[in-house]
């Protein structure tokens, strides 16, 4: 009878014994998997925050870069006005001549996307996000820096050369030699048209790219706030 007892006990004492061997194994893979899952959160909300910073960076220079498009569009405009309409330069386009000097890079902040993929873009879990994401960096960014280079290539190669031609650089004053030699000259008239259509374009992509962007920001934005309830 007592070896009955004895037996039924050490196996009671067993059975409690695994169970609390198991208990204290998947407690231990329950607070691993948590203070893991705790760890990449922490570094999906920072990925997620630089990335959201570089944007609203970029967005300002995108701004800038918008009104200069927009001035030396609005030139290009006035000029070919002038030159079919056989009209001589007047005040307010010998004022805003000046712009056609100008050219615009897009200096923009990759440094946070480019940690993201050495981190790897699964590091957000939200698909749509890292889409995003993905397709405004690797598709829009891309897209404004390849036709920018032909628009430098342009000024560089083409309209530069015409400025030289044509204008002297006295005090700061972009002044025509010959108004209406300028006026009449076939390769200045090409050059312009040339450059009102990558100006016009660059513009259009600029104001698509600064639209998304903001959009972007919202979103990461909501998702950060997700993340961190």
């Amino acid at each position: 009878m007592f070896r009955k007892v004895f037996k039924q006990i050490s196996w009671n004492y067993a059975i409690g014994e695994i169970v609390l061997i198991f208990l204290g194994v998947t407690i231990a893979i329950w607070f691993n998997n948590w203070n893991e899952s705790r760890k990449l959160k922490k570094i999906e909300v920072r990925s997620l925050s630089e990335v959201k910073n570089a944007i609203e960076q970029d967005l300002e220079d995108i701004k800038e870069n918008i009104f200069g498009f927009s001035e030396r569009v609005s030139l290009y405009r006035m000029l070919i006005k002038h030159i079919e309409n056989d009209l001589p330069p007047n005040e307010t386009l010998l004022e805003e001549l000046p712009y056609l000097r100008g050219n615009t890079t897009f200096l923009s902040n990759t440094g946070p996307y480019e940690t993201l993929k050495s981190r790897g873009l699964e590091t957000i879990r939200n698909d749509s996000i890292r889409l995003a994401i993905a397709l405004y960096y690797d598709f829009e960014y891309e897209k404004i820096q390849s036709v920018e280079l032909q628009h430098l290539s342009h000024h560089n190669n083409y309209l530069k050369p015409e400025m030289l031609e044509h204008f002297s650089f006295v005090n700061d004053e972009f002044i025509p030699f010959d108004r209406k030699a300028l006026m009449k000259d076939f390769s200045f008239k090409q050059a312009i048209y040339w450059a009102l259509q990558t100006d016009g374009y660059l513009l259009e992509l600029y104001e698509d790219v600064e639209d998304e962007g903001k959009e972007l920001i919202v979103a990461l934005t909501r998702e950060i706030k997700r993340l961190e309830q």
